[in-house]
This record gives structure tokens, sequence and C-alpha cells, in this order.
């Protein structure tokens, strides 16, 4: 490969309506696996160079974001969270046939669409949710419900719960809110349906963090539903994010959550960036800043084992090559149909609880593993 840069573009939501924590997970992953990949020889004999784009968490944002890094030249492409948006950067990301690992976004229609230059890190959302849903049947709840917004996002995720959870014959309600013209349903109605059914219940958080999420939690207070009978789920994950504490209360504790990383099962690998990441950014990395390095880790190997930064090339060595990760050995399968195409099958799926406001995730419980 030539001299120069090799430029690898970022994505992430850094601002509202986003979710600016998760984007900052993300990039602050993404620099330390620069930096890693440098101090060892870099790409190819090139330096690495981290392009991130903010995308805001919008669909549009998104798109202009991937448009910008590819006139810019970037090699290939990583990341992003939310799942509207990497969902809708698929058309230009095909098009421009660069490399693109996922990050973190689950929707499954990210990789069942099936785009032959996409490949995805993080669990898609039947495989995840439905993890949940299992937690949620073998910890002895008898009725769910969930407050959700109106999204593809949180109607799919609710349908993935609902299918497995009717396998064990719990019922799950769902009481729609729109947050431009009022809730729907009121809490106190939920209250009431929650008084009218047999206990123990749980009621999944299923809104947009962190403004809406912070606004259910103060009803659910002002109603008083909260209660031994009466669990708190968020199997969307924002629990890890470091403002959870400040949006939720902290007395939001014991809040079942998934997570892709098991509290205490890193690799060397892992346990080598967490150390730097801690002290580079004064902070415990969360999972989704693990999902940042771990897919620039990979392009980064992928173009290394091609020797060359042709997006063909480095595709079919995504296909074919075992990349030692934070949370595994990253092997990207592709099944003949369906949502496991060039997809980590699977990185580490665990429910988990903190038991403590602000509690590190390394101390946290694991309630189920996938």
């Amino acid at each position: 490969m030539s001299s120069g840069v090799m430029l690898i573009g970022g994505l992430g939501p850094l601002s509202p309506p986003g979710i600016s924590w998760a984007g900052r997970e993300l990039l602050d992953g993404m620099q330390l696996a620069v930096a890693h990949i440098n101090k060892a020889g870099g790409i190819g004999g090139r330096n690495a160079e981290l392009v991130f784009e903010d995308t805001k968490g919008t669909p549009a944002a998104g798109v202009a974001a991937v448009s910008s890094l590819v006139r810019r030249g970037v090699h290939a492409c990583v990341g992003e969270y939310h799942s509207t948006v990497a969902n809708a950067v698929l058309g230009v990301i095909s098009r421009s046939g660069l490399p693109y690992v996922c990050a973190s976004a689950t929707l499954d229609a990210i990789t069942s669409t099936r785009v032959s230059n996409v490949f995805r890190m993080s669990s898609p959302q039947s495989y995840g949710w439905r993890a949940y849903a299992s937690y949620i049947a073998h910890a002895g709840i008898s009725h769910v419900f969930a407050v959700m917004e109106s999204s593809l996002y949180w109607k799919s995720g609710a349908d993935v719960v609902e299918s497995r959870l009717s396998e064990f014959r719990i019922p799950l309600t769902r009481i729609e809110i729109d947050v431009d013209n009022g809730f729907l349903r009121s809490f106190g109605e939920l209250k009431t349906l929650v008084s009218e059914t047999a206990p123990p219940h749980m009621l999944l958080l299923l809104v947009a963090y962190p403004e809406t999420l912070g606004t259910v939690m103060e009803q659910i207070r002002t109603h008083d539903l909260v209660s031994p009978s009466l669990r708190l789920g968020d199997p969307a994950g924002r629990t890890i994010f470091r403002d959870w504490w400040a949006v939720a209360g902290e007395d939001a504790v014991g809040i079942p959550f998934l997570a892709y990383e098991h509290p205490r099962q890193l690799t060397a690998c892992g346990v080598s960036a967490a150390r730097d990441f801690e002290g580079e950014y004064g902070r415990e990395p969360t999972f989704v800043a693990l999902e940042g390095y771990d897919a620039l880790l990979s392009v980064a190997a992928a173009i290394n084992v091609a020797g060359s930064t042709d997006p063909l090339a480095v595709c079919s060595e995504l296909r074919r090559i075992a990349i030692p990760g934070t949370r595994g050995t990253i092997r990207f399968s592709t099944e003949a149909e369906g949502v496991i195409h060039q997809q980590w099958k699977w990185p580490p799926t665990c429910v988990v609880a903190f038991q403590h406001p602000h509690e590190r995730f390394a101390n946290a419980q694991v309630l189920w593993e996938a």
C-alpha cells in the first residue's frame, strides 16, 4: 500500500436528539483503537486517522454524515448507535461500496437487507430482546406492561418480547404515548390496569432517552407505581450511560438492562483496552465504547490481511478472518437467509442490574446470560 494516512470514517450521535453519551462512548472507543493500532505500526504501514461525523440521532443527519465521509475519501466506515440512523444510511453505504462495520445498532433490517458491504458488531434485536424476554419469563413475572413511543425500533422490540413471552403464556400490554400530543393513556389508568392483574409485573421503558424517559420516570413516581410487585425494565440498555442517574433518578436501581458485555469476562485485549480507556478518559468504558473499539479493530485487521484498501478485497477478508476483540473472537457469520448476514454470532449478551447508584459495570449483578 502507498504511503499516507489511512482514513477511517466514524459515525455516532454527539448532539440532540441523539443520545450524546452513546456518541461519546463510540468516539472515545474508536480513538483509543486508533492510538493502539498506530502504536503497533498502523494499517498497512500507514498511520490510521479517525474522521468522526455527528449523526445527531436522525436519519437525515446520518445520510449527510456518510455522504461527507465518502467525499473526504475515507477507506472504511464504522459506528452508529441509533438503529433508525444505521438503517437509513444503508443506501448511501451500498452505493459507496465502502466496508461498513455497524457498531451498536440492533434493528434486524440492518443485516436482513443483506447489503454486501455491511457487517455488524452488535446482536440483532431479535436475538438480544428475545434473551431479555427469556429473563422476564424465568424471573416469575406474570404480566408485562410497556410504556412505548410509536416508532419502528420500539414496535420491533415489543414484538420480539411479546412473541417470546407468549411461549410462556405471559401477556404484554402496550401503553403507547405521543410525546407531541400528550399521553394517550394516563399513568393513572396504567395504575388501575396494574392493580387489576396478578403480581409480580414488569413495566418496560420503551421511550426516547433522555428527555422522554425522564418525564416517564416522574410520572411513575407521581402515581406511586414503583413497588416490590412492579419492576421497571430497560431492554435498550441506556442504564449504562453516565447520565442515567441524573435522568432516571438515584432511586432507579435494580432495573434489569440488556448488555453486550459480561461484567467480568473481558478478553486480554478487553482488559488492556478497558485499562487504557479509563486512564485516558477517566471513566470505565461501556460496552458501546468497546463496540466502537472492536469495529475499528475489525476493519484495520481486514485491510492489513487484504494488503489493500480495495473495498471488495477488504469485505472479502472481513467475511473470513477471526479478530481477537475486547469481548471475544469476532467472526462475521453469513447464513443463507434472514438476519444473520455478516453478523458477529454472537457477542456476549446478558441481562444485568446495578444494585447501587453510580456502581461500576464490572461490579453489576448478572441476572441472565444468553
